[in-house]
């Protein structure tokens, strides 16, 4: 393949474009998300071979992977609050429940999953529960 050829030049920024519009609408579709599974399976948007090398695509990528980990911690400090304001009696319930929803934080979201165990402990140690 030409590099210097005008026809493939324009397919791959048309490439480079149809991958730009998906990564925007998975940002979309991850800031509408209500689980951390979603969020997790909505991540994982795998970079074509043919705009692998084009610095616009890579950017674009890494942003849908922030934006997955923003909210993803959303959703934690939210899942940690609630676990927070519940009766002593549901603590147990909702603690299982949440380390059943950390459990999908994988591939590029992993990182997160020590985290949140670390933000409920705190938590824990300031209510004193």
């Amino acid at each position: 393949m030409a590099f210097n050829d005008p026809t493939d030049k324009n397919l791959r920024r048309m490439e480079v474009r149809r991958f730009l519009q998906r990564c925007e609408g998975q940002i979309a579709l991850i800031q509408r998300a209500d689980s951390l599974r979603e969020i997790s399976r909505l991540t994982l948007l795998p970079l074509p071979y043919a705009v692998s090398e084009d610095y616009t695509a890579r950017d674009s990528l890494r942003l849908v992977q922030t934006a997955a980990e923003d909210r993803a911690r959303e959703l934690i400090l939210e899942q940690i609050q609630g676990y927070l304001k519940a009766d002593p009696m549901a603590h147990e319930k909702l603690r299982r429940a949440m380390f059943d929803s950390w459990a999908n934080l994988t591939g590029a979201l992993g990182h997160l999953r020590p985290w949140a165990q670390s933000k409920l402990t705190a938590a824990q140690q300031q209510a004193g529960i």
